[in-house]
């Protein structure tokens, strides 16, 4: 089966998605993309330049399509052949434009519903709609719900609800054979605590650098591993409370080999986030392969990634309990380097793994394809289109 897949934000996390699942499907996927940068325009006219690179490349009418978030779907067909009007297409969601956070540091945060609005109209028009957690398609659903309650009527609320009612969860997956498990910190070493995400407002790295130097000042024995991208804008406070914990820093910036960014998770006993919002959590699951143990909040996304099990000492409540827990793992920090301990971590990242994720893709696509459950409802939408377009000339 030929799958074409158009990602108009082809770098970091979108761009190790398609190429995971590249590398393991069994269908014949190709796909084009556009260099992550300036989102927004990328919304608005990726659609047009998607479909330039198709004619460029002189790409034949594939099977499906799979297209991401950034993309207005709806222009998309309006851009491409007039002969792949009727070819099924999936919705994969890794964010949204009407949850996404906005930044503090760009002053009050304007409603520009436009973008969140494609979101909705690309699910709409998409034959399945894919999400990255439930915790996503929850919140989405609330928000576009909100949203078209406060527009003018009529609107395309009955089919968003529709579309969602038949939605599929589909983790983002890890590749976690390129991150082997690792021993933790050196057996007498200060207790080591990951923080192996973007040093942005969404995943408030004052809260958690706060919170180490309360735990310090409470008497434990901590030392940073900090690998995740800063940016020339940090949040208001993050230079200043950084200085002041310089002596407990065992390693600082961003690693560029991905080889040295596992080596550096193998050897860190606690991943730790503090984050407002996330709509999966790549990093924590990337950090669990390796073995680390995880201190995450009781919300988000957290709850879903992490098996029961993991949740009484994986999940905290708030600042304060944040504290505690930190204070507790460094009084008994040997018991995190445990090769049973570090084992059973790994386990418990083995459920994103990238070639459950493809094998689950697959399924879509074949679904799209005519080879399962959703063939009914394409042919019936196919002959929709086919009888109000008249027969291609």
């Amino acid at each position: 089966m030929k799958v074409l897949a158009f990602e108009p934000w082809y770098g970091g996390s979108h761009r190790r998605f398609l190429d995971q699942w590249r590398a393991r499907t069994r269908h014949d996927l190709e796909v084009v993309g556009l260099a992550a940068r300036r989102w927004k325009w990328r919304m608005r006219s990726g659609a047009w330049e998607l479909a330039r690179r198709v004619t460029e490349r002189g790409l034949p009418r594939p099977d499906a399509l799979c297209v991401s978030d950034y993309v207005d779907l709806p222009a998309l067909f309006g851009e491409l052949p007039a002969s792949w009007a009727g070819l099924p297409a999936f919705l994969y969601l890794h964010e949204n434009q009407l949850t996404y956070p906005s930044n503090p540091a760009h002053g009050a945060a304007k409603q520009e519903i436009a973008y969140g609005f494609t979101n909705i109209q690309s699910c709409v028009r998409a034959d399945r709609v894919v999400f990255n957690s439930d915790f996503h398609r929850r919140e989405f659903a609330a928000a576009a719900g909100e949203l078209l309650d406060a527009l003018p009527h009529p609107n395309a609320r009955a089919e968003l609800e529709a579309r969602l009612s038949t939605s599929t969860v589909i983790a983002p997956g890890i590749d976690i054979d390129a991150i082997p498990p690792g021993p933790g910190a050196e057996p007498r070493a200060p207790l080591r605590v990951l923080f192996n995400h973007r040093w942005e407002h969404d995943k408030d790295p004052v809260a958690f650098l706060e919170a180490v130097a309360a735990a310090l000042a409470g008497g434990a024995r901590l030392e940073l591993v900090l690998l995740g991208e800063r940016f020339r804008q940090s949040p208001p406070g993050v230079d200043e409370l950084l200085d002041g914990l310089d002596e407990h820093v065992h390693h600082r910036g961003f690693v560029e080999s991905a080889e040295s960014y596992a080596a550096m998770l193998g050897a860190s006993d606690l991943v730790v986030s503090c984050a407002r919002h996330e709509f999966f959590g790549l990093a924590v699951c990337e950090a669990l392969a390796a073995g680390c143990s995880p201190l995450l909040p009781e919300r988000l996304s957290y709850p879903e990634i992490l098996p029961p099990r993991l949740h009484r000492d994986g999940l905290y409540s708030g600042p304060d309990a944040l504290v505690r827990r930190l204070v507790a793992h460094a009084a008994d920090a040997a018991s995190l380097r445990t090769p049973q301990r570090r084992s059973s971590m790994r386990e418990a990242a083995r459920t994103w793994s990238a070639g459950a994720t493809a094998r689950a893709l697959d399924t879509v696509c074949d679904e799209l394809g005519g080879l399962g459950p959703a063939s009914a409802g394409l042919e019936a939408r196919k002959a929709r289109l086919e009888k109000s377009v008249g027969p291609e000339g």
